[in-house]
């Protein structure tokens, strides 16, 4: 039997490798492109990109693997054998990575900077025990061979499931009626929840956010809105479409037909501007956006780069040291600019934009203010847009001290796969709740650029104004960022909703239970447009309301009482937190050490020479003339990283002095690998003059009296 099996020239050798490639190889890849609807239909690739595509995972990639199994054997023997079935493990290690990886994602990734060694040292023996019951037992041979019909079912279905992307919409051919065209502005906020706008009496806080004040004194405030789901490719859609979400949708029209969008292009009365980052339900008649035309061998080649550089994060854990390429934006939908081309279509009034989400936002937030101007026909304006979201860099002023560029891909003190899961550390975490607030506060200040808009182009009294958020957003310790439990629920749920009526003069607040999905009926009652049967919202204007709220969330749904307790909670928690004070001005627990603030560091005791030298790594502002978006930058953001081996404690204490006085102290954060960071955003009172020092010193969390370290000092140029 051995003799057998060790024969070069074996076919059922040759087929179990062809098989163990497509399970290891072939089908996660086609899995992870099936799930990526939104870069499938922007790339639009043709039968010939995806048959080259299909060629190579299942002929090109396992026929080079039965010439490496061929060389492995040949050189195996002069080396007592060894070695001759090294592409069986690979594969089958390939295999098991594969396969183990989802439920890494789940509870493996909480141990951060382990959780992938500790998989490969489990994997690897594993791979060589089933490589030698492969060689002992005809039975696994057989079970390979049987699996070979993966080789077949593979391809097929993805070509079957891909075909559904080039659907064409016949329902919605037909012009749609409408009796009541207005002028229409529907804004979607992401990740903002509805309870930052509330003070301790759950009503909207006009010393920290005047503008929401201002549009609720002229609009009905649905105080009780709630997201049905927290993920925003979910969630839009559900807004657009007024349906509670299905986990086997992709945020693309063919999976919505008759959405709004669509209906209101339909009625052919209105002048369209539709901003879509995420999501992709405009119709494509809108879209005047001009994309050079690529080859299939070209657009064939980017997407076997992207695969391959997708495929490590599809076996691999975020945190196994070793080097991950950088997947292409195309792949997360975002657009590349160059292909793109803003300056053609930023000061175009109507068409379907999509620009990449949490990039470029105020050139957005400008294109779309331009948008809103008189047309022959009724304006109807669609605006998602990824703010104030992460990445948080801009102040409440609306003033911006970071490009979005610098920032880390995650906040600081986060954990996880997608850095959502909060760490244990209070005062970090409040560090990260208190930029967004700022970033809420420049939110604010766009509602009033908004607001005058609509009043200086007329707009404003005649229009249906809806504002609101596609979900919430969380800033609980130890608790998910995003994903919803008994604690941080209430938070997540929220969203702002704002609904301004045609000529309506007078505010109000509806406590009633209000649902995202019930924005499209009313809409929808307002224009006087034929709902489509699979339509699930109730116009707001309906006195008889659901009696629960629901949410889906990671293929789950959970049901709510419509006034659920753990939003009082939340406003309470919320209040403790961050008192009456301006958004300005830091809360005091997010600082380890407050009782030092204000005191000259002369008063403390300095250790010389520095403990750290060159292995520090400060990254101080930027300044306007390395910034390459038009963007002013404020010098207000210090960040920085120390290397665990150089630093007496973990966590340490890291002290910001400016100008010789302690302005602000914080422990450290792991950040990755063997790394620890840490952040100040300096107050505006502080960096009001002309020139001034920073001075970074290191303390000792367990011994206040101990002498400081100085780490760096550095000199930044203040504006007024």
């Amino acid at each position: 039997m051995g003799s057998e099996i060790t024969t070069h020239k074996n076919p059922a050798r040759i087929l179990h490798l062809f098989t163990l490639c497509a399970f290891a190889i072939g089908q996660p890849i086609l899995t992870a492109l099936s799930g990526q609807a939104v870069y499938l239909h922007d790339q639009k690739f043709g039968l010939i990109e995806i048959s080259l595509l299909l060629v190579t995972l299942f002929l090109l990639v396992p026929l080079s693997c039965v010439v490496l199994d061929r060389f492995a054997r040949l050189g195996s023997q002069r080396i007592q054998g060894w070695g001759s079935n090294s592409v069986l493990v690979l594969l089958t290690t390939l295999l098991l990575l594969s396969l183990i990886r989802p439920y890494a994602t789940q509870w493996w990734a909480a141990t951060q900077g382990s959780s992938g060694l500790m998989i490969i040292a489990f994997v690897i023996p594993c791979s060589w025990g089933l490589v030698a019951l492969y060689q002992q037992f005809a039975g696994v041979r057989v079970w390979l061979t049987v699996a070979s019909l993966g080789l077949v079912i593979f391809p097929v279905h993805f070509l079957w499931n891909y075909q559904r992307f080039f659907a064409m919409q016949e329902s919605m051919r037909e012009r749609a009626e409408l009796q009541n065209p207005i002028p229409v502005v529907l804004i979607v906020f992401d990740e903002f929840s509805g309870i930052t706008l509330m003070n301790e009496r759950g009503e909207i806080d006009e010393s920290r956010f005047p503008q929401f004040a201002r549009l609720a004194k002229n609009s009905t405030w649905y105080r009780n809105a709630t997201t049905v789901s927290p993920r925003t490719d979910i969630a839009v859609p559900a807004i657009l479409s007024g349906q509670y979400p299905a986990t086997s949708r992709s945020p693309l029209a063919a999976d919505y037909p008759g959405n709004l969008l669509e209906r209101v292009e339909a009625s052919q009365n209105f002048e369209m501007a539709v901003f879509e980052p995420v999501s992709r339900l405009g119709p494509a008649t809108l879209n005047h956006q001009s994309l050079p035309e690529r080859f299939p061998f070209s657009k064939s080649i980017e997407l076997l780069q992207t695969l391959a550089a997708v495929y490590p994060r599809l076996i691999f854990t975020t945190d196994t040291p070793i080097w991950f390429p950088i997947i292409p934006k195309p792949w997360f939908g975002i657009p590349i600019k160059s292909r793109v081309g803003w300056e053609y279509f930023s000061g175009e009034p109507t068409g379907l934009f999509h620009y990449p989400g949490t990039e470029y936002r105020v050139p957005q937030q400008q294109h779309f203010l331009k948008c809103l101007q008189p047309t022959d026909k009724p304006l109807f304006c669609f605006f998602h847009t990824v703010f104030p979201h992460y990445p948080w860099v801009f102040l409440s002023s609306g003033e911006q001290y970071q490009s979005e560029f610098a920032a880390p891909s995650r906040p600081s003190a986060a954990r996880g796969e997608l850095g959502e899961d909060w760490d244990q550390d209070p005062a970090a975490v409040l560090r990260n709740e208190f930029r967004y607030r700022l970033q809420v506060g420049a939110v604010d200040h766009f509602v009033g650029q908004l607001l005058d808009r609509l009043e200086v182009t007329g707009l404003f009294d005649r229009c249906l104004l809806v504002v609101t958020a596609d979900h919430g957003v969380s800033f609980r310790p130890g608790h998910s960022r995003r994903l919803p439990d008994a604690l941080n629920g209430a938070e997540i749920f929220s969203v702002p909703l704002f609904v301004k009526y045609p000529a309506q003069t007078a505010g109000s607040i509806d406590d009633r239970n209000v649902e995202s999905i019930d924005i499209y009926p009313t809409i929808a009652e307002v224009l006087g447009i034929e709902l489509p049967d699979a339509v699930e919202g109730i116009p707001l204007s309906a006195e008889l309301r659901r009696g629960r709220k629901t949410i889906y969330f990671e293929k789950t749904m959970t049901i709510l009482e419509p006034d659920f307790p753990q939003r009082q909670a939340a406003i309470q928690r919320q209040f403790e937190q961050f008192g009456h004070a301006g958004l300005d001005l830091p809360p005091v627990a997010m600082s380890s050490h407050p009782d030092w603030h204000g005191l000259p560091i002369d008063r403390f005791v300095i250790e010389q020479p520095s403990i750290v030298g060159e292995r520090f790594d400060l990254h101080l502002p930027r300044k306007e003339s390395e910034v390459k978006v038009d963007i002013v930058l404020e010098p207000r953001l210090v960040t920085g990283s120390i290397e665990a081996r150089d630093l007496p404690e973990i966590p340490a204490e890291v002290i910001l002095v400016i100008d010789g006085i302690v302005r602000d102290t914080s422990k450290t954060y792991w950040i990755a690998g063997s790394e620890l960071g840490f952040q100040f955003l300096i107050p505006h009172s502080v960096i009001a003059g002309e020139l001034g020092s920073i001075e970074l010193y290191l303390a000792s969390s367990s011994k206040p009296d101990s002498p400081l370290r100085l780490l760096r000092t550095a000199e930044i140029a203040k504006r007024r």
